[in-house]
């Protein structure tokens, strides 16, 4: 009777067991969808006008045949802080370029409050960082609410600008580089003797795709490049059910990382249909389609494996007052909404790199704000001495004044 026992008992634990390990495994990484406000989504909408608007404009002054590779977003969100401290037409002015007017102080300052710490845990196989950070020189005076719209809305780093050019220069080098993993570590070579403020946003993005390429299918194929050539690159290919959008013009595929919060989307003109007329054609309603309009099929999908790296900085400054931004970057511009001294935008630089492999997609960006005196801080005119006749000098203990060598010269 006992070893019965033994033996039943035995095989409810065993059932037990093996009724728990056909428990399935619950997914703590379920894609969930960022819970926004109705004027929040219309501010997400502008914030891709302006991508496109702006990208649009940058490409009409590059080499016909440059690549291209940025984040108008990072470059949106630094000068939209820079705005915080915008008063009156230059505000006006600044928020009209960004696409961002109509919108009260609040609504803007809210959507990034929100976004901000959204997109960076939405997806958590998935990486996306987001770091804002604000510098000024000691010789001026920042006003306690700017800072604090920044730390509050932007969450961003409120930093002292060294006097010493260069290693003012490191220490926001360093900064960018450590936001962006290592792939931007270089942002400005020096900061001049009246740049009194600098803004910086980075972006660092760092996604496996949700199905991965085979490494054993890449293999060398030709690329025709944009000005008749071609080019030998690495082709990674992949067959599987995906999401295509079939255009007149192009075709778009959709590949997703992570548990799919993110994904990449590619636009493919049609042989014989120039790239350029397809990306001219691109706006905030063609995009929708492009996202939503297609259905899943399967594909063959053959996608080269790349790097690229872009940077500008006086053609974003040309781009942004071919927007409207003009105003900020004259001296009669009005940023006393951050110091009670004259500032004007001085210096813009953006910096973007992206890796695409089989594992999936490394990105990062660098958006760079700084920030000039209009008119030079008053200063006391300097005392002129100088030794030209018979002088008297002498050497001193400095605690107690006792003069331990002293003399008198009339003549050399």
């Amino acid at each position: 009777m006992k070893m019965f026992t033994v033996t039943l008992i035995a095989a409810i634990m065993l059932f037990n067991n093996c009724n728990k390990k056909a428990e399935p495994q619950k997914d703590d990484n379920v894609r969930k969808n960022i819970e926004l406000t109705e004027t929040q989504k219309d501010l997400c909408r502008t914030a891709n006008e302006f991508t496109f608007d702006f990208m649009k404009l940058l490409a009409g002054k590059e080499d016909k045949d440059a690549n291209m590779f940025a984040s108008p977003f990072s470059l949106q969100t630094v000068l939209a802080m820079t705005a915080e401290g915008a008063v009156g037409d230059t505000k006006t002015e600044m928020l009209k370029a960004l696409r961002l007017s109509g919108f009260s102080e609040e609504d803007i300052a809210g959507f990034y409050r929100t976004l901000i710490p959204a997109l960076q845990s939405v997806d958590k196989k998935t990486v996306m960082e987001i770091a804002n950070s604000f510098w000024s020189k000691e010789v001026i005076v920042v006003k306690d609410d700017y800072a604090a719209k920044l730390q509050k809305n932007y969450y961003a780093e409120c930093k002292t600008l060294v006097n010493d050019g260069f290693d003012a220069a490191i220490a926001m080098n360093d900064w960018c580089s450590k936001k962006t993993h290592g792939m931007i570590d270089h942002i400005v070579d020096q900061v001049s003797e009246e740049q009194m403020v600098a803004l910086i946003n980075a972006l660092y993005f760092k996604g496996e795709w949700s199905d991965k390429f085979n490494e054993k299918y890449s293999r060398k194929e030709k690329f025709n490049n944009h000005d008749g050539s071609t080019s030998d690159v690495t082709m990674m290919r992949r067959t599987d059910d995906m999401f295509v959008v079939l255009g007149e013009d192009a075709w778009a595929l959709t590949l997703p990382y992570g548990n799919r919060a993110y994904r990449m989307t590619v636009i493919l003109p049609k042989e014989g249909v120039d790239v350029d007329a397809v990306f001219e054609d691109l706006d905030v309603d063609s995009w929708k389609e492009y996202l939503h309009g297609g259905y899943e099929r399967e594909v063959v999908l053959s996608l080269p494996k790349f790097e690229t790296e872009y940077s500008a900085s006086d053609l974003c400054i040309q781009t942004l007052k071919e927007m409207g931004l003009k105003k900020a970057f004259e001296r009669s511009a009005d940023f006393s909404g951050i110091s009670n001294v004259a500032l004007y935008i001085s210096q813009i630089i953006h910096k973007a790199k992206v890796k695409v492999n089989e594992e999936g997609t490394e990105a990062a960006a660098v958006s760079y704000v700084g920030m000039d005196l209009a008119t030079a801080i008053p200063r006391d005119k300097p005392i002129e001495f100088k030794v030209d006749r018979p002088y008297i000098y002498a050497i001193s203990e400095v605690s107690t004044g006792a003069i331990t060598f002293i003399g008198i010269q009339k003549q050399f």
